[in-house]
């Protein structure tokens, strides 16, 4: 990709229906009764947290359960390994998994039969390239390279200090907690009808004091819902109807480039 593409922002409200109305099909249809999301409903979210710290998730949500589909082993490599030079190749990996998918075709083809996106399938692939993994810094006033992109602030997570910034994704957090290097500290509030919490844990000495995060859900059924939130408005909440339930997106564009997305997550 030679040049930087200009995407159409700003979805009018019958349109922002259609696309909540395919989300809540979607997680209908694949993953209000797959085994994952099943397997949350005995999560303990109120634990007394007395003497040792608990994991959150359940062991039998194993590895070969959560991890087992092709977009879901290379997301979790990308997860693993970020700070690596195979990075660029994992992450061209991970977008034709989910360019392949059905529900990347189903919001680029809800989008051009609406006539909210003009480009062509292509370069359409190359703008989510460009709105996930575009570069950017958070201090604009430096001289220094940019340092982040939406999808590593989301998915992977940063540490400041001795705080932690981003870090919304479950898959994430469950392989954190995995190995040892993620620890709940409270449970602030949970959704009484999705697995949908906001919460305070710590990441090795870093803590996140307040975090939400939708446990349960497919990466590609997320990216996209963030990507739609995106599209939809600039940093202002986005609703979403979700099995029957309002859900929030909130989204941020970089300050200093308004083509790359900064941050997403959920409210509550």
């Amino acid at each position: 990709m030679s040049s930087r593409i200009s995407i159409p922002r700003g979805i009018p409200p019958p349109l922002s229906d259609e696309l909540s109305m395919l989300f809540s099909d979607y997680f209908d249809r694949f993953v209000r009764n797959d085994p994952v999301y099943l397997g949350l409903n005995c999560v303990t979210w109120n634990p007394p947290f007395l003497g040792e710290r608990l994991s959150l998730l359940p062991p039998e949500l194993t590895p070969e359960l959560v991890l087992r589909s092709p977009l879901d082993k290379v997301s979790c490599r990308i997860m693993t390994c970020w700070n690596v030079s195979e990075r660029t190749a994992r992450v061209d990996e991970f977008l034709v998994k989910l360019f392949s998918t059905r529900l990347f075709g189903q919001v680029y083809e809800t989008l051009f039969a609406r006539n909210a996106t003009q480009l062509t399938r292509q370069r359409f692939e190359w703008a989510f390239k460009q709105v996930w993994f575009g570069q950017y810094s958070w201090d604009n006033l430096s001289n220094r390279r940019l340092q982040t992109c939406g999808f590593q602030h989301i998915y992977i997570g940063e540490k400041e200090g001795s705080r932690v910034k981003g870090l919304h994704n479950w898959v994430r957090y469950y392989l954190l907690e995995k190995c040892a290097r993620l620890v709940l500290e409270k449970v602030h509030r949970k959704h009484p009808g999705l697995h949908l919490a906001s919460m305070r844990f710590r990441w090795d000495e870093a803590v996140k004091p307040y975090g939400t995060i939708f446990f349960g859900i497919p990466i590609d059924f997320e990216i996209l819902l963030f990507f739609c939130a995106f599209l939809i408005g600039s940093s202002r909440d986005v609703n979403f109807l979700i099995d029957g339930k309002l859900v929030t997106v909130v989204c941020y564009d970089a300050a200093s480039r308004a083509d790359t997305l900064a941050t997403a997550y959920f409210r509550y």
